[in-house]
């Protein structure tokens, strides 16, 4: 198996402050918004096992983000930490639709992801990360998928501008970017 790997990407959270409930979709594993914001995270995954291995803190689900459970604007905030490049083109779409709908008036869905680029002729993509949460902790990981699909932050930016949100705030950094958009009032 032949791997395409980037190099360690550093993502700084220490100004990232969450006021509310927050739905983080794709929260198992290191779950880092949930060591964020603790309590106020509601965590879903497809995954049991990526649940299980999230630090105790919130509430965790097992929940497709193409089809939430949850009422309407039911949340102030929406994360996607590395999640979306786990989702074909079409669950993407979904899955941000989803997140408008469960976002209030307003509301703020929050985006850190991969630039995977396109013609890789390896098996995987793998993004090495050190995520720096707070000024005494710093979480070394990586997040890989299996699969040969593209993503850029200009194809994300237009999903989302597509799906109704508003850009607050765009970044693309090394192999990584960041999107912070906002719903508009309903």
């Amino acid at each position: 198996m032949t791997i395409y790997e980037t190099s360690q990407q550093y993502i700084d959270m220490r100004g990232i402050h969450f006021n509310g409930r927050v739905l983080d979709i794709g929260g198992g594993g290191e779950g880092i918004i949930g060591l964020l914001s603790g309590d106020n995270v509601v965590a879903i995954d497809t995954r049991k096992d990526e649940l299980e291995e999230a630090p105790d803190c919130g509430l965790k689900i097992i929940m497709d983000a193409c089809d939430l459970k949850f009422l309407d604007q039911a949340f102030a905030h929406v994360t996607c930490f590395f999640s979306l490049m786990y989702m074909d083109d079409e669950q993407v779409k979904k899955c941000l639709a989803e997140a408008s709908r469960v976002l209030k008036g307003g509301g703020l869905l929050w985006i850190w992801d991969s630039t995977i680029p396109s013609g890789l002729t390896e098996d995987a993509f793998v993004t090495q990360l050190k995520i720096q949460i707070c000024d005494e902790r710093v979480v070394t990981t990586g997040y890989g998928v299996g699969y040969k699909r593209s993503q850029s932050i200009a194809w994300i930016q237009t999903l989302c501008e597509n799906a109704g949100f508003v850009i607050e705030e765009a970044n693309a950094s090394g192999e990584v970017f960041f999107l912070r958009v906002k719903k508009g009032n309903d």
